[in-house]
């Protein structure tokens, strides 16, 4: 925890100089070369409507103060323009390339208008007498246009690249702040796999293996290896199972993981968790602060009957999330039902005699699930005719079954018929498996869906007519006598 809070310091350290830099820019709006005091001076960033009247005044005021130092140089040419050189029009200069062609056009005209003010001639008669100095005038108005559209160009040059430099350095911001959590977010991940290494198909794998293992007598078979294997998946440290028949839970546990101890039924976790058969914990419920447990999970099979009442003790605070309990109650729903496994599946092997006995025990758990916490499962036919060529096929998908699934082969008069049960799967899933066996068939017998004459259907599992839907996949598929 400690590293994990410098870390998040030093990230809120870097984001804080990252905005200070940011703000610095927009203030400044300078690139790198205009980090230097004379840059600032001569060489500022666009004009912006809040200093146009400051820019206005600077260029009266200095142009006037030119002319003024110019009078005092020489009275009798104010302007200087008989020196050779025209000194005055580099302050019109200079505000062009600073401001753009509008600030020193301006400045060029209060020279143009000093001219023509009497004051800065030496006698009232010296105006008449003079000639107006026509290309003095033109040479320079010239040389300030030219520096104004040089000024406006640059000027809007840097401002497209103060703006993309804003932008650059947000995004850059953003993604150090995002590189950061996702380095934080992979140490969390490694942490989690270390401690819970099973994934949630993992530890279904293992419970099933305890439904069609009959070595374990008693009402809760397989309870020790259900609680090893939850404990492993949700990082368990003391937690015992409890069994409940008859509307009345065992005070003394079947199976424990790590020390074992006794119900106390007065809890109010346990009071809860028995009324409204819902998993609980105490950040679910203000009133249960004064519990000794950190969740009580009621396992309840395909029918709602009861089976047994699993008591957490103690668990890791990390491990209290909404996730790591939801999957605590996925395993709890799939061993209660692997317990009356026989009960479970009797509907489905009633209704389809010739069902092998472990499709009818998934089939039927997955509409539990389905039915409880919405996990969708799938079922997918691929259906081959009876030829010779159409039978490689078809035991070559029964061969390419996945860990997980459940199969149904079923041989019609007409046709050959392969019935995978596709656990925790939706659409993409069924799609990834049809395009994989696809891919497979092309590259072992040269052959696709189409070429070989192979029908393909999938439908997802029904909840509230488990049976009526089989049957109707089951004639979709002409997979029925």
């Amino acid at each position: 925890m400690r590293a994990i809070e410098g870390k998040r310091k030093a990230s809120g350290d870097a984001d804080n100089a990252a905005q200070s830099r940011r703000t610095r820019a927009a203030q400044s709006g300078q690139s790198v070369a205009h980090d230097m005091p004379w840059a600032r001076v001569f060489a500022p960033s666009g004009i912006s409507r809040r200093r146009a009247a400051f820019i206005a005044m600077e260029v009266v005021v200095a142009t006037i103060a030119l002319l003024v130092v110019c009078r005092f140089v020489d009275p009798a040419d104010p302007l200087l323009a008989r020196t050779g050189f025209g000194w005055v029009w580099l302050m019109p200069v200079v505000f062009a390339l600073r401001y753009g062609t509008l600030a020193g056009t301006a400045s060029a005209l209060l020279l143009l208008l000093a001219w023509y003010a009497p004051q800065w001639l030496p006698d009232a008669h010296g105006h008449a007498a003079s000639p107006f100095p026509g290309g003095f005038f033109f040479g320079g108005f010239v040389l300030t246009l030219l520096c104004g559209q040089f000024g406006d160009i640059w000027i809007g040059r840097q401002r497209q690249a103060r703006i993309a430099n804003d932008y650059l350095a947000e995004r850059l911001s953003i993604l150090t702040k995002n590189q950061f959590l996702l380095r934080l977010s992979h140490e969390r991940l490694e942490q989690d796999v270390l401690a819970r290494p099973a994934t949630l198909r993992d530890s279904l794998a293992r419970l099933r293996t305890l439904a069609l293992n009959d070595e374990d007598g008693g009402p809760l078979q397989g309870a020790a290896r259900f609680l090893k294997t939850a404990a492993q998946a949700c990082q368990l440290e003391t937690a015992s199972l409890f069994a409940w028949t008859d509307n009345a839970v065992a005070l003394t546990p079947v199976a424990s993981v790590g020390e074992p101890f006794e119900l106390d039924a007065n809890d109010p976790l346990v009071s809860e968790a028995l009324d409204k058969l819902v998993l609980t914990h105490p950040e679910a419920n203000a009133n249960d602060a004064g519990t000794r447990y950190r969740a009580v999970a009621p396992l309840l099979d395909a029918g709602g009957r009861h089976v047994a009442l699993l008591v957490v003790a103690r668990m890791p605070f990390l491990a209290m999330t909404r996730d790591n309990l939801q999957f605590l109650l996925v395993l709890c729903g799939y061993y209660a039902d692997s317990v009356r496994h026989a009960e479970v599946s009797r509907s489905i092997l009633q209704a389809f005699p010739r069902c092998p006995y472990d499709f009818a025990l998934d089939y039927a758990r997955l509409v539990h699930l389905l039915r409880d916490t919405g996990v969708e499962s799938s079922l997918v036919a691929l259906v081959f005719d009876t030829t010779e060529f159409g039978a490689s096929l078809h035991e070559h998908v029964l061969r390419m079954r996945r860990s997980l699934d459940a199969q149904w082969p079923i041989v019609t008069p007409k046709h050959r018929v392969v019935l995978t049960l596709m656990p925790l799967s939706g659409e993409s899933a069924v799609a990834g498996y049809l395009l994989r066996i696809e891919e497979n068939l092309r590259a072992q017998f040269g052959a696709d869906f189409e070429s070989a004459h192979v029908a393909t259907h999938a439908m997802h599992l029904d909840a509230d007519a488990p049976v009526d839907s089989l049957h109707h996949f089951l004639r979709l598929c002409h997979a029925e006598d």
